[in-house]
């Protein structure tokens, strides 16, 4: 069960709790990339970590302007986001400042990863900038 901020939070952002199971309450078959690392047995840590500051779980980056404004409003530029082909594991922690996680579709094992698409609709674009706020003002907190 979902914690009931979280809850809140993915109602305003428009994306509700069936939302995210969605895929197995159609009977779809898992995404490729979950059957891959069901059969793995390698750690995951052996792949080198990107260097960036903002990770982006995606097949290509976003619209040059849409990446700009982002990386304007945290501070960084776009040479600084990696873009990553698979999620790397929850625990795993850098000695540095942790990068941020961009991902495109919600993921209930990183609650505090930045959900928004590649080609964000309106609201998708406000709920992105709401999901930047609340990170600008916790980690100035």
């Amino acid at each position: 069960m979902q914690d009931p901020v979280r809850q809140s939070m993915l109602a305003r952002m428009g994306i509700q709790s069936w939302q995210l199971r969605r895929p197995a309450l159609l009977g779809a078959a898992p995404a490729p990339e979950l059957e891959q690392h069901t059969g793995q047995t390698a750690p995951a840590t052996s792949a080198p970590l990107p260097s960036g500051k903002l990770w982006l779980l995606a097949p290509s980056l976003p619209a040059s302007t849409l990446l700009a404004d982002i990386c304007q409003l945290l501070g960084m530029t776009p040479d600084e986001v990696s873009l990553l082909s698979e999620l790397p594991p929850a625990d795993l922690r850098r000695s540095d400042a942790s990068p941020l996680l961009w991902l495109t579709e919600a993921n209930p094992a990183r609650p505090d990863a930045l959900i928004c698409p590649l080609a964000p609709s309106a609201a998708q674009k406000r709920a992105l900038w709401q999901q930047l706020r609340q990170h600008l003002a916790a980690s100035a907190a």
